[in-house]
């Protein structure tokens, strides 16, 4: 058999075991993608804010007596129950971020190698496009998470300051003051600053969800 060819297929061979013992453990390494969990989980925390926010002053307005607040309470139970949906995206972009790497390095490289190996040594030219598809596969899905957040991220920042409204909104309603005069004693008199602020916050709820939807993480 050609020595250059089997010079060439141990040569593959040891780059698969590189692949697989030293790069698999770094891409699966979150120190090595701080950047991109730290910027997913501002997102979670935001998101977490006002799917909190959505609920709770839901579940004020149907605790009060007479239904002049019903259809406000349901029309935030329903963006509450798509921010939890966008959580859920989150954790899981979050979760991909690492694991993506984990199994370029550690599966698909070391197979493409393989492969290649195999069709050096035994002529066969399908291999050879067969190990190129799994390698452009293995790069692709490597790279398109950090590169999803990273764009994610550029499209974040020149909305932020709608989502931001929305947490202020949130913090400004006092909720929770319900002894002293806060937001739940102002709603017992269903007055029209009360339904005003509500509604501001309906508002820049939805456009904070617009927001965080139309990222293309």
């Amino acid at each position: 058999m050609n020595l250059k060819k089997i010079t060439l297929a141990v040569l593959l061979i040891l780059l698969a075991v590189i692949s697989f013992t030293r790069l698999a453990p770094w891409a699966g390494n979150p120190d090595n993608h701080t950047h991109s969990i730290e910027q997913t989980e501002d997102k979670i925390s935001t998101v977490m804010t006002l799917s909190g926010g959505a609920a709770a002053t839901s579940a004020t307005l149907s605790l009060l007596p007479g239904d002049m607040c019903t259809p406000l309470a349901e029309q935030l139970a329903e963006l509450a129950k798509y921010f939890l949906v966008v959580l859920s995206s989150l954790y899981l972009e979050k979760f991909m971020i690492c694991i993506t790497g984990y199994v370029a390095f550690s599966f698909l490289i070391p197979l493409a190698c393989i492969i290649l190996a195999a069709s050096i040594l035994f002529g066969k030219d399908s291999w050879m496009r067969t190990s190129g598809k799994i390698a452009i596969f293995a790069i692709i899905i490597f790279l398109i998470v950090p590169a999803s957040v990273m764009l994610s991220d550029m499209v974040y920042q020149t909305q932020a300051e709608r989502v931001n409204n929305a947490v202020e909104e949130y913090n400004d309603l006092e909720i929770e003051d319900e002894t002293e005069g806060g937001f739940i004693g102002e709603l017992t008199t269903l007055t029209n600053t009360t339904i005003e602020k509500i509604t501001q916050f309906i508002g820049d709820l939805m456009e904070a969800l617009a927001v965080i939807l139309l990222q293309p993480a």
